[in-house]
């Protein structure tokens, strides 16, 4: 389970389910539960599981403070996660849930977003990077 706090140690996110796909390019599914203040989505997610290392390599280097943004954006978009570096050890959060749907009957897309954005001092990442790294590694 890979947990997202904000700076009260509230979860924000939590990802949960993992299961991989090894056949072919190695794949990941795990599902997305977002619950802030009054707000409350989930998710199902598949993508590369390539995108999800890439985005531990990312946090790693941002903690080391040798890039300014790690972001984890798979490939259909669902789930948008960015994570960019401020002022004084200060960490800027946001998450996009993102729904797109089309009705066969009517033909209309029909598109819905749900962004969180909030600040984290660097000194969650390493619990962070500890989870993502125990995800992978399984």
């Amino acid at each position: 389970m890979i947990h997202f706090y904000d700076k009260n140690r509230n979860i924000v996110m939590k990802l949960y389910d993992f299961s991989f796909n090894e056949q072919g390019e190695p794949r990941i599914k795990f599902s997305s539960i977002i619950s802030y203040s009054f707000y409350k989505a989930s998710r199902e997610i598949e993508d590369y599981k390539s995108c999800l290392e890439a985005f531990l390599k990312e946090l790693n280097l941002l903690y080391e403070n040798k890039i300014e943004i790690a972001q984890f954006v798979p490939l259909e978009r669902q789930l948008e996660i960015y994570f960019r570096k401020l002022e004084f050890g200060q960490i800027s959060v946001s998450i996009r849930l993102n729904n797109v749907d089309f009705d066969n009957t009517t033909h209309h897309l029909y598109e819905s977003k749900l962004e969180i954005n909030y600040e984290i001092d660097q000194s969650f990442l390493p619990e962070l990077i500890d989870e993502i790294s125990t995800v992978i590694s399984n």
